[in-house]
This record gives structure tokens, C-alpha cells and sequence, in this order.
């Protein structure tokens, strides 16, 4: 925002300039706003039907001057009597609020966890991602009462360098480099939300947003060996119920793991050659970043899934715990086979991508594995698929 420099009167506060009785500043979109002391409050002196009307602004400036260009823009727009009753009944505290705990940042995402669309798996995330950080800098687990307001860029220095003691291999590091990225990616997104912490100084989350990430770490995605791909077929064709279920809505369909938990008999669409399932949000359920979409594969194993599922709405019986004793039973049994990268079930969401970026094309697979950028889907979940006989195993 810009500022009018020091006046001559030596009397005058600096970086304002003095109007009368009153000390004023502009903002880049050019709305003045004034008060009469240093330590007043601000306020908007419009001047409508040749009479200034004031609007109270608050005491802190960068609020003050965001609110005067709404006014201004709705002055406008609008009759001055609706905009009147839009913002003079706003209350402004004398004192400048304080950063949010720890505790309070937790809670106020978990409070709208269902309106701003938050899983419980990102929301775990998030905690995880919150305290590592800060626990990596303590050397303590934080509490509830944390001031988060601590975090600044000495704090991230200090994080980034803590992370690579003791590490001289290349690998290691470059490794450890993806696991600081990620969680600074974690810690950014909790303040993407500026709503949920709209009643806080978040001025600390500037410099977690600016903070930039290493570059040049990406590890595209690589297939598993062929015996491994085959064992996987054997165990889903071997399975029952809702482990059944789950292997084929991630190994045929591509779905994620939240989605297949959520996934019921009307979102299939048996009516043409091949099988589409519908990805749509629900009171219970919201798609991964909001993007709902559809997925093709099988009709025949589609048919198969729905006539083997044990539920009745939803295909996946098993409600308890979000379904952890499920997934828990089947990542186990993956690992029995072979399967020993960080998330199985994951693993065969990008079989499925690789099946269809190789067969239809990188923009068909990621517009069945819904991804905004067709680049996440080339670099993360498809690799080109050689042998015949693992696509065949597809096309059943």
C-alpha cells in the first residue's frame, strides 16, 4: 500500500499526511481514509448527496484500507443506505488480535472440516504436518497452548537445517530434501483457508507461503515387476467381499481409496460397452479437492463387483473406523505378495493409469483418475506398460 511521505510539520506522525484535523492514507486502488490520532481508529468520509458520511474502519491500517475499497466499490453499486447497513454494524477490537495457538488453528479446521470440505485423512495430515514441524525446531511435541506467531523465517531456517543432520549420501539427501517439501506442503495448505482464521494476526502464515520448496526432486513413477502386477490380479480374483470390492474399484476403476469406501450402486452406468462409474459428492462424501468426475473399465468386472458387494447402497459394508479394519486386512495381504512401497492400495490406482495412458492415451487416464494437471498423472501414475499379457489382464 502506498503511503504519503513525511510532511514538514514535524508535529505530523510519519508516512502520514495531515488533512485538516485529521491524519490520512490512500490505498493502490486510491481510497483515502483517515483518522485523528495516531492511536485513533480509522474511517471512510465518502461523500454522498454533497454530505460526508464516515464509516468506521477499525483501528488495524490493512484492514482499514480492504474495507474502504469494498465500500467504495459498493457505493457504487448500491443505494448508500444499503451499504450503510452492510458495514456500520461491525464491532472492531481496540487491540490488534494475537496468532492462533495451536490448539486453536486444530480446532478451527476441525470445526470445518465438513463445510470447507476437509477428509479425515488430510485432516490428520495437516496435524501431522503442524507438529513435525514445530516439533523438529522445539526438539518437544507442542502443546495446544503453542503460539504459532513463533514461527518466522529463523524458525524455517532452523527446520530446513535440522533436517539434514547426520546426512552425507546424495540419495539420502535428495530423499530427505522430497520429505521437507512434503511437509511444508502440508503446513502450507492448513493456511490456504484464510476464512477459518479470519479472527487472528496470521501475518507468521506470509512466511510460511512464501517459503519456497527444493527444486528438481520429482521421482517419476515407475511399474512394478510383472510378477508382482501378475500376483496382484491372482489375489483379486481370489478375494472375497468387501476386500474384493475395494481391489476392484482401485485396480479396474482407478478410484481412490476414500472414494471406494464412499462408492454406491447408482454411481454405475452399465448402459454402453464399457462400465462408468460417477465420482459425486454426497451430504457424507466430497471428491479430493472438490473435483468430481467419472472413471471407465470393465463391464464385466464391473457387473461382478456390484453382484459380489456385500452392502446394499453402499458397495463396502465394512463402517467402522472409517473402514480401517478393512483397509488394514488388505494392505497386509498385499504385502504378503510383495508389495512393500509406502501406500499398496495407492499403488494400484497408478496400475490402472498406466493401463489406460498406454492403451488411450496420458489426457484419457488423467481424466478417469480426475487430475487437474495431466502432468501429475505422466510424472506420478503412468509408466508405460510393454508386455501384452499385463494389459490383457485388464481387458477381461
Amino acid at each position: 500500500m502506498r503511503e504519503h511521505t513525511k510532511c514538514s510539520d514535524m508535529n505530523h506522525t510519519p508516512g502520514y499526511r495531515k488533512r485538516g484535523t485529521y491524519l490520512s492514507t490512500r490505498s493502490k486502488a486510491g481510497t483515502r481514509i483517515y483518522k485523528r490520532s495516531q492511536n485513533g481508529s480509522w474511517v471512510y468520509r465518502p461523500k454522498v448527496d454533497k454530505k460526508v458520511r464516515y464509516f468506521p474502519l477499525g483501528f488495524d491500517k490493512t484492514e482499514a484500507l480492504a474495507l474502504a475499497d469494498q465500500i467504495r466499490a459498493h457505493l457504487i453499486l448500491y443505494p448508500f443506505q444499503e451499504v450503510w447497513e452492510m458495514y456500520n454494524k461491525k464491532a472492531f477490537a481496540k487491540t490488534k488480535p494475537k496468532p492462533p495457538t495451536l490448539g486453536q488453528c486444530l480446532a478451527a479446521l476441525s470445526d470445518n472440516q465438513i463445510s470447507a470440505g476437509i477428509t479425515d485423512t488430510t485432516l490428520t495430515g495437516y496435524r501431522q504436518g503442524i507438529t513435525g514441524l514445530i516439533k523438529k525446531v522445539t526438539g518437544k511435541s507442542p502443546g495446544d497452548d503453542y503460539d504459532l506467531g513463533q514461527i518466522n523465517e529463523e524458525f524455517l531456517r532452523k527446520f530446513k537445517k535440522l533436517s539434514f543432520v547426520g546426512l552425507t549420501d546424495e540419495a539420502a539427501i535428495a530423499s530427505r530434501k522430497r520429505s521437507v517439501n512434503s511437509r511444508l506442503r502440508q503446513v502450507k495448505a492448513i493456511f490456504a483457508r484464510p476464512k477459518l482464521f479470519k479472527d487472528y494476526d496470521m501475518g507468521f502464515a506470509d512466511i510460511i507461503r512464501a517459503e519456497e520448496f527444493y527444486q528438481k526432486l520429482k521421482k517419476q513413477y515407475r511399474l512394478p515387476s510383472e510378477q508382482l502386477i501378475m500376483k496382484t490380479f491372482e489375489l483379486f480374483n481370489n478375494a472375497e467381499g468387501d476386500i474384493y470390492t475395494l481391489l476392484g474399484l482401485s485396480l479396474h476403476f482407478g478410484l481412490r481409496r476414500n472414494e471406494a469406501f464412499h462408492c454406491r450402486r447408482d454411481w454405475f452406468d452399465l448402459s454402453e460397452d464399457r462400465a462408468r462409474i460417477n465420482i459425486v459428492s454426497d451430504r457424507e462424501f466430497r471428491p479430493k479437492g472438490g473435483h468430481e468426475g467419472f472413471t471407465m473399465g470393465s463391464k464385466s468386472i464391473a457387473i461382478s463387483i456390484l453382484n459380489k458387494a456385500s452392502g446394499d447402497d453402499l458397495l463396502i459394508s465394512t463402517r467402522a473406523d472409517h473402514g480401517r479394519v478393512l483397509y488394514d486386512a488388505m494392505i497386509k495381504q498385499l504385502r504378503e505378495i510383495g508389495w512393500d512401497r509406502p501406500n499398496p492400495l495407492h499403488e494400484l490406482r497408478k496400475l490402472f493409469g498406466s493401463y489406460v495412458a498406454t492403451t488411450e492415451g496420458i489426457y484419457i487416464s488423467q481424466k478417469f483418475l480426475r487430475h487437474a494437471d495431466a502432468s501429475t498423472t505422466n510424472d506420478s501414475y503412468a509408466d508405460a506398460m510393454a508386455s501384452n499379457k499385463i494389459k490383457k489382464l485388464w481387458a477381461a
